[in-house]
C-alpha cells in the first residue's frame, strides 16, 4: 500500500477535534503557567523550574496544568499518528509526542518536592525526576523523527525543514538545560523555558496544519 494513499481510519470530524486538542495545549500551558507564577510571591522565572509551582501554595493550578495539557497532547498525538503518511519515522515521532504527553500527566500526578532537588527526597520526587528525563528526551527527538518522513507526504510542504530545525535546536537546548540542572550553568529556569518553547510552538504549528488538511479548510486538498 502506498504511503501517499489517504488514510480513512479516523473520521475527519474526529481528526479536527484531535487537532484542536494540539492547538489548545501550548496556549493552556502558557496561560496556566503564567497564572501559577503570578500567584507565587518571590518566584523567579529565570532561576526556578516550572515544576516548582507544583508544590506549595496554589500548587493545584500547575499540577492541573500538567495533567490537562498532557491529556490534550496525547489526544493530538493520536490524530497525528493516524493521519501522517511519512512511514515509520513519522509514526515514531508521533509516539514520542504521546510519550511526552503522558509524561506531562505524570508530572502533575507526581509533583516535585520544594525546590525540585536532583537528589530525590521522596518517592514523588524520584518519579518526577525519572519522568522529566524520559518526557524531555521524547519531545526533543519527536520533531527530528517526524522530519525524516515528511518528504513522503506531499500535504506537508516545508514542514520537514521546520521540524528538522526544531528538533536540532531543541536537542541542543536540552543539553544546555541539563547542564544547568546539574549546576554547571546558572539560569536553569530560563534554559528550561527556552528548551520547552521550541517543541510547544512546533506542536501548535503542526496541529494547525493537521486541522487544515483534515478538511477544515476546503482550499487544502485532503
Amino acid at each position: 500500500m502506498s504511503v501517499l494513499r489517504p488514510m480513512q481510519s479516523v473520521p475527519r470530524g474526529a481528526v479536527r477535534l484531535l487537532a484542536l486538542c494540539g492547538m489548545t495545549a501550548p496556549v493552556l500551558m502558557l496561560v496556566l503557567w503564567t497564572v501559577a507564577s503570578l500567584m507565587r510571591p518571590g518566584y523567579d522565572q529565570l532561576s526556578q523550574y516550572g515544576s516548582e509551582l507544583g508544590s506549595g501554595p496554589s500548587a493545584i493550578i500547575m499540577n492541573t496544568n500538567f495533567v490537562v495539557t498532557g491529556l490534550l497532547i496525547v489526544a493530538f498525538s493520536t490524530g497525528f499518528f493516524t493521519n501522517i503518511r511519512g512511514g515509520r519515522w513519522t509514526r515514531i515521532g508521533s509516539i514520542l509526542l504521546g510519550v511526552f504527553g503522558i509524561g506531562e500527566v505524570a508530572g502533575g500526578v507526581f509533583p516535585c518536592d520544594p525546590g525540585c532537588p536532583i537528589a530525590a527526597q521522596s518517592l514523588s520526587q524520584l518519579a518526577h525526576n525519572v519522568d522529566a528525563v524520559i518526557s524531555f528526551v521524547a519531545i526533543a527527538l519527536a520533531p527530528l523523527m517526524v522530519s525524516l518522513g515528511l518528504n513522503r507526504d506531499d500535504r506537508w510542504p516545508g514542514y520537514r525543514s521546520y521540524s528538522l530545525v526544531t528538533g536540532l535546536l531543541a536537542t541542543g537546548l536540552f543539553f544546555v538545560f541539563s547542564a544547568a540542572s546539574l549546576g554547571y550553568l546558572g539560569y536553569v529556569g530560563l534554559f528550561q523555558r527556552l528548551f520547552l518553547a521550541l517543541p510547544f510552538l512546533w506542536i501548535e504549528v503542526i496541529a494547525t496544519r493537521l486541522l487544515r488538511i483534515s478538511g477544515h479548510d476546503p482550499s487544502v486538498r485532503p
